[in-house]
């Protein structure tokens, strides 16, 4: 696939697909580890591999964006990302090459996940341990459900008279055991030899013959213990999700992340057109956009042309941004503390440009002064106080 000719979309739905195919993936690999056995969605460890198997993609996606290798707004990038992000990380996918110290970590990651997958057996065999303890218990303590077991048994084995001649073996061991212990041994032959009987089905032909209540065959049988446990881990993803909905989607957090999506220095032109049409928005209802974007022409090592990009910006929606025009020309000033030279001289222009529109008067000292290398901190402190007495 090759990404370059890749649609571009808004980093938030590129993100978006990462995170749904990582959950697909990440379901596809628990299973493949774990198989079908029985409540393992029910433990923590499993979730937290399933979680782990999701987060992978979205922090590799985040840093192959982080180290130009490709887009955050790339289709393409996301798509590979979100199904192959194994291979990138071995090495094997040729479109995208993850950074050398990312691709170590997946060793140690295997090998967190192999002593996971140990535990959850583990838990598993012990869970399963203990509910065949409280279905014997059950069975044993209610002669009716231990005669019913005994006739499921004889009609699905392979060899009744084998399993009875065991059962009466069990019996003539009575002085020794007890009647309960006998009727216990009995009742765990027989629940034995239902399993081996019929493995996928014993639970079922046991439910139907009430040896095992409804609420215990719902719950372990048809597995509704993990059905719910999921539902409700779900349920929380979603409160969660609209709680940061809530919280982030304000318009200041969405002014700040448009003004970080347009100096982003890998972002793509059509991204930075798009976080230029937001903030264009963003800067007719909120004051503080203006002061976010001005202050972002200080940021050392800024590309110039961003700077040109806000300060056209600036220029373009001085009519509709809210808050005074001498305001903006006071933020503008502040900004000629800018490392970059080329970029002080850049806003010198604007402000001539914005003072001239408002038909105000700039000393012919201020007009003639242009941004210099050599500028010193004390100078451009001169020019700013020259700018503010302008702009009063």
């Amino acid at each position: 696939m090759d990404i370059t000719v890749s649609p571009d979309l808004p980093a938030f739905y590129s993100y978006l697909l990462v995170l749904l195919l990582g959950l697909w993936s990440a379901g596809a690999q628990v299973s493949k580890r774990l198989g079908n056995l029985p409540g393992k969605w029910i433990m923590v460890n499993t979730w937290s591999l399933f979680f782990a198997y999701t987060g992978i993609p979205l922090a590799l996606f985040w840093l192959l964006d982080r180290t130009n290798a490709i887009h955050d707004t790339s289709l393409f990038a996301a798509i590979l990302v979100g199904v192959g992000y194994q291979q990138i990380l071995s090495g094997s996918l040729s479109n995208i090459k993850a950074p050398g110290d990312a691709s170590s970590f997946l060793k140690p990651f295997e090998a967190w996940a192999a002593a996971i997958i140990i535990q959850i057996r583990d838990r598993v065999a012990i869970n399963d341990g203990q509910f065949d303890e409280k279905l014997l218990s059950s069975i044993v303590k209610d002669q009716v459900k231990f005669d019913s077991l005994k006739q499921v048994v004889m009609v699905h084995t392979a060899d009744p008279q084998a399993l009875d001649t065991a059962l009466a073996a069990i019996a003539a061991k009575k002085p020794i055991l007890g009647d309960a212990g006998v009727l216990t041994k009995q009742a765990a032959a027989l629940y034995m030899a239902a399993k081996r009987a019929s493995p996928q089905q014993f639970q079922y032909l046991l439910h139907k013959s009430d040896v095992i209540p409804l609420r215990w065959y719902l719950w372990y049988a048809k597995e509704w213990r993990s059905k719910v446990t999921a539902i409700a881990v779900a349920f929380v993803l979603l409160c969660a999700a609209a709680a940061c909905e809530i919280r982030l989607n304000t318009p200041s957090n969405q002014a700040s992340y448009f003004v970080w999506r347009l100096h982003k220095e890998n972002g793509t032109e059509i991204d930075r057109y798009r976080a230029r049409r937001e903030l264009g928005r963003y800067l007719a209802t909120d004051s503080e956009v203006s002061a976010k974007l001005t202050a972002l022409l200080a940021t050392p090592g800024l590309p110039v042309a961003t700077a040109d990009n806000i300060l056209s910006l600036l220029i373009e929606t001085r009519d509709r941004a809210t808050g005074s025009s001498g305001q903006l020309l006071s933020l503008l000033a502040d900004a000629l503390r800018a490392d970059n030279s080329d970029i002080r001289e850049r806003i010198q222009k604007t402000l001539l440009y914005l003072a001239a529109d408002r038909q105000l008067t700039v000393p012919a000292e201020l007009q003639n002064w242009n941004s210099d290398a050599k500028n010193t901190a004390a100078d451009l402190d001169t020019v700013i106080k020259q700018w503010r007495t302008v702009v009063r």
